[in-house]
């Protein structure tokens, strides 16, 4: 991931390399960027199958790029699509204070805003979220999309256990992209792990499908599962570690194979239309049909139907939930059907409906036992007789020294008040009540 060193690769493989029409690659952000931001010039495509920066999204800035990995930004119309399922209007959003997170956020707010949903508190912290956490309570969020690595989420439930911001009231929705026992690695915090695993239950994970759950044979003859299984036959013979990234890297050779088939069939075409000229065709046409002919691209592949959209992958993306201990797949969503599609009875919330995304108060009539409340009128009856008789006594000997001496006056007016709240409990009146 070093810029220089890259700069430098690329520039030595066009001065001293064979000619290149495309360049298949690019993990590390900062250099796949400075790269691909120069395709353009030297009249070549970029296709990569690892970077999932959203900043490779703009066209204008990189329009000779194109990925099979879907973009981070790519799981927020999925979220999007999961919140209007359950009729969640109202959300915050708590991100860790790092680029890729915040560009993350900032997509998921224009998308959050064109579904009409309420994002009700937007918290971002570096180190330590406790008092972000609170501050989302205290604003009454209750459905909470978070945006961080896996070594602050342990943190961040650590915070939620302490808070009691977890249970029936609360749903959190977070990257799917951690490691497995992510909490028992990265727990860096004073909650056990039984206490980690309580906030934990039942939170919603969102990330790409790294292979297909459809089992058909697609361009290369293999189903999905076909090709999972020689892949891991593979890595056991060579004893190296998976990639989640495999199974785009795989579906990239096929995009390339495929354009150039494709380009070289449009070139015979042009070539037999110009037989009785001289054929020759420049680097910036080669380009131009590469180029044209990826943006068509559309077969099905390991990870899905392959497809771009302004160069960017239509995936699909997973819904896992964290049930007892483990994450369980619970639905998916299709990008270029834009459909959300959830297993029966696989999501289990922890009340025995789906929470609210605030609180509701109602205003509710509540009646009293009526035995109960006759015995309490008969007093407040006889309490407003006794009332009235001090009153009267106290009008009559008001010249009386010794009334005289008790402010007769303050008495009139103290007695009164007291005949008014004894009236609120006579039974013509029935109370009405706040419900949460």
């Amino acid at each position: 991931c070093d810029n220089a060193k890259g700069l430098r690769a690329f520039f030595d493989a066009i001065c001293y390399g064979p000619k290149h029409l495309m360049i298949f690659g690019g993990v590390c952000p900062s250099v796949t960027s400075i790269i691909a931001e120069s395709l353009e010039g030297w009249n070549l495509v970029q296709l990569s199958f690892a970077a999932t920066t959203p900043v490779l999204a703009d066209k204008k800035k990189y329009p000779n790029f194109f990925r099979t990995v879907p973009s981070d930004n790519a799981v927020n119309p999925a979220v999007v699509k999961f919140l209007n399922y359950y009729n969640w209007s109202r959300v915050g959003t708590l991100t860790q204070d790092v680029q890729r997170f915040s560009e993350v956020r900032n997509d998921l707010t224009n998308e959050l805003e064109k579904a009409d949903i309420q994002i009700a508190d937007t918290e971002s912290f570096s180190n330590d979220p406790c008092v972000n956490v609170k501050k989302l309570k205290d604003n009454d969020v209750r459905i909470i999309i978070g945006q961080f690595d896996e070594n602050l989420a342990s943190k961040v439930f650590c915070c939620a256990y302490n808070l009691n911001m977890f249970g029936s009231k609360y749903q959190w929705i977070i990257p799917g992209w951690y490691q497995g026992n992510w909490w028992e690695q990265a727990n860096t915090t004073n909650c056990t792990t039984k206490k980690l695993l309580t906030a934990m239950e039942g939170y919603i994970s969102v990330d790409f499908e790294p292979l297909s759950a459809r089992q058909i044979k697609g361009i290369s003859g293999r189903t999905p599962k076909e090709y999972e299984r020689e892949y891991s036959r593979e890595l056991q013979q060579k004893g190296v570690e998976a990639s989640k990234f495999h199974g785009f890297a795989y579906d990239g050779i096929w995009v390339i194979a495929k354009t150039f088939t494709r380009v070289m069939e449009l070139l015979r075409i042009k070539q037999r239309q110009n037989s009785y000229h001289n054929f020759t065709v420049d680097d910036r046409e080669v380009g131009k049909l590469v180029l044209d002919v990826m943006n068509e691209t559309n077969f099905f592949g390991v990870t899905g139907q392959v497809m771009f959209r302004n160069g960017e992958r239509m995936g699909t993306i997973k819904f896992n939930q964290f049930q007892d201990g483990q994450e369980v797949k619970v639905g998916e969503y299709n990008a270029i059907a834009d459909v959300l599609d959830l297993i029966n009875n696989s999501i289990r919330f922890q009340g025995v409906e789906p929470p609210k995304d605030r609180t509701f108060v109602r205003l509710q009539r509540r009646h009293i036992n009526v035995p109960l409340y006759s015995i309490l009128s008969t007093i407040t009856i006889l309490g407003m007789f006794m009332a009235g008789a001090f009153l009267f006594f106290n009008i009559k000997n008001r010249n009386h020294r010794l009334i005289k001496m008790s402010s007769p006056y303050m008495n009139n007016l103290i007695i009164p008040g007291g005949l008014a709240v004894l009236c609120l409990h006579l039974p013509f009146w029935s109370g009405w009540r706040f419900r949460l």
